[in-house]
């Protein structure tokens, strides 16, 4: 029974050696992962404070009877963790919050801080046996503040729009330039019928004197 007693803690110790040493060994593999053939997506895809995110991996390729994990991160631009990670359980790596999933599960949910930052970038560790780890990442930029646009300029009802310069339909071309009424041919034969009558009427009164 005294035998019993003594090895107590030391099983206690080692059971709990045995759940951590699998956790650092994991957080030491990050340092050598490679770039993975895998994605990332989140919902929204833009960083917005204070708001919940659904981050998506998609992998073609069937991990269905893997014992791996997804390691997931979120870090500022200053490489620190920023946000919680309200559905899935967390360790620390390097002082980093990292979720962790459990292949085949390839979502969770992200929730950012109420603070304001530029970007965010989701970073996400494949951990599959046999020592091969892969990462991908994806960046949440700030979105773009909306700006209210000036209502669009109208004008007065009073006002008008002024007419195009153009000719006005009832105008008519003034008439070409005409000699006056003096220089025409009828007015010249008047003239000419004026001059003779006088000599007529000598002539007439001549002859009934002779």
């Amino acid at each position: 029974m005294a035998a019993l007693l003594l090895l107590a803690p030391l099983l206690l110790l080692r059971t709990v050696a045995g759940e951590t040493q699998p956790e650092v060994e994991v957080c030491l593999r990050l340092w050598n992962a490679t770039e993975g053939n895998f994605s990332v997506e989140t919902t929204p895809d833009t960083y917005q404070a204070n708001t919940t995110y659904v981050v998506t991996i998609k992998d073609g390729r069937n991990h269905s009877n893997s014992s791996g994990h997804y390691l997931l991160q979120a870090l500022s631009p200053q490489n620190t963790s920023v946000g919680r990670w309200p559905a899935a359980p967390t360790e620390s790596c390097s002082s980093l919050d990292t979720a962790v999933l459990k292949i085949p599960e390839n979502r969770t949910l992200w929730a950012s801080p109420v603070s304001s930052l530029s970007s965010v970038q989701i970073r996400v560790y494949l951990i599959l046996p046999g020592n091969t780890t892969e990462f991908q990442t994806f960046l949440l930029n700030r979105g773009a503040e909306s700006t209210k646009l000036p209502p669009s300029t109208t004008l007065p009802s009073s006002a008008t729009v002024p007419p195009n310069s153009t000719v006005p339909p009832n105008s008519t071309v003034p008439p070409e330039s005409t000699l006056p009424p003096s220089t025409t041919p009828s007015s010249v034969c008047r003239a000419q019928s004026g001059s003779l009558l006088p000599a007529a009427l000598l002539l007439l009164t001549g002859t009934l004197l002779s």
